[in-house]
């Protein structure tokens, strides 16, 4: 299952797929990627949101859930 990220213009959700699917024709892309996104919804093109607390949410929910 994938993090849905909250755009920070319209305020729609969408998954990080979604958002490099709208990237697909980047010239930046061949080069390694942007670490970028572009909402599907309005086009906003914002930075991915940082992994590490997401990855500490998730294992602090696992080890409660025990």
């Amino acid at each position: 299952m994938s993090d849905r990220i909250t755009c920070s213009f319209c305020g729609r959700p969408f998954t990080e797929e979604e958002g490099r699917t709208q990237c697909a024709n980047c010239a930046v892309l061949g080069s390694g990627g942007c670490r970028k996104v572009r909402c599907p919804h309005c086009g906003y093109e914002s930075p991915l949101p940082p992994r590490l607390p997401g990855l500490i949410a998730r294992l602090w929910r696992r080890l409660i859930n025990r």
